[in-house]
């Protein structure tokens, strides 16, 4: 049973999975190399706190009895004894290497651990870890922001035991995530390979002179976005009727952006240092106010779609019950 979890990198995927956890009952300890991260982390902490309940998503504790479940430290020995610990540090190779080594050689033999990646391979990750430990590894994929979008992807390796996977799994679904196994070790895993597919098409659209910026966003925003907030892919092709759906993928098939495509439209912009949201412009302008402003905003609109999505969720699960 996963009662304390520890997490490595207290950055934004870091912090958002540990406020999932200590929301959600569990006794979390971030380590990081930067202690003066640690304060950004509780400023985020009291933040994100405040936005929950002004948007009347109550937990069961106290505020004062969920920010005493976070620990910080910057020593990984004080990890030694969680139960669960998923490593969040920036996707280098080398370095999660480095980690895992150093979590094999401190941590109990029943610590379970995993890696926050959907880019780098596991296998390659846990390369140097002994055998034994092996057994206990897995791939748990967030997505950002951790601690509202509930989707956690999950990966075993060939070593890895069912009873571990089976753990992890129960303890995700407890602390509120919905989880999926991932079968097969692929680059992207799955809803980041779904997602760069809408997005080389969606591009393809706008470089070609297809659609403009505004209205791009509008075709998903409002069409097929608006669709997915209530179930996924294979339901809406239900509904549509396979015959229809296998009639239109012949159709378009063919004809859908399927190449390997350097799109200009996109070069141009990182050129020009016109990286999004973080630079304020990118497709869009987002002028007056800091990164940190614009993501409060955006994340203040998905807890409000978090509320309904768990609504959802729950009447899926009581007719299947």
């Amino acid at each position: 049973m996963v009662e304390n979890v520890g997490v490595i990198g207290s950055g934004t995927m870091g912090f958002g999975i540990a406020f999932q956890f200590i929301t959600n009952g569990t006794q979390v300890t971030i380590q990081d190399i930067r202690s003066e991260a640690f304060e950004l982390a509780k400023e985020k902490l009291k933040t994100y706190l405040t936005i929950f309940r002004e948007e009347g998503v109550l937990f069961t504790d106290t505020e004062e009895v969920i920010i005493d479940r976070l620990k910080f430290t910057t020593k990984i020995e004080d990890l030694k004894h969680c139960d669960l610990i998923i490593e969040s540090a920036t996707e280098n190779l080398e370095l999660k290497q480095k980690i895992f080594k150093q979590l094999d050689e401190v941590c109990d033999a029943k610590t379970i651990l995993a890696s926050n990646t959907s880019s780098l391979r596991l296998s390659e990750i846990t390369r140097d870890i002994s055998e034994s430990r092996k057994q206990r590894v897995l791939l748990t994929h967030f997505f950002n922001p951790a601690h509202i979008v509930p989707l956690v992807e999950l990966l075993k390796a060939p070593e890895t035991s069912q009873e571990v996977y089976n753990e992890v799994d129960t303890f995700m679904k407890k602390v509120g995530k919905v989880t999926i196994e991932v079968k097969k070790e692929v680059p992207g895993l799955v809803a980041n390979r779904i997602q760069t597919a809408l997005a080389r098409e969606a591009l393809a659209l706008l470089e070609d002179g297809i659609v403009s910026e505004h209205d791009l966003e509008n075709a998903i925003f409002a069409g097929p976005g608006f669709r997915f907030s209530t179930s996924g892919l294979l339901k809406i092709m239900d509904f549509g009727g396979l015959d229809v759906w296998n009639i239109v993928l012949d159709q378009l098939q063919p004809v859908l952006e399927s190449n390997i495509r350097s799109f200009e439209i996109l070069k141009d912009k990182v050129q020009a240092n016109k990286f999004g949201v973080k630079t304020s412009q990118g497709f869009f302008e987002y002028p007056g106010k800091s990164l940190d402003s614009y993501v409060v905003e955006r994340d203040r609109s998905l807890v409000q779609q978090l509320k309904v999505f768990n609504k959802i969720l729950n009447t899926k699960e009581h007719e299947h019950a």
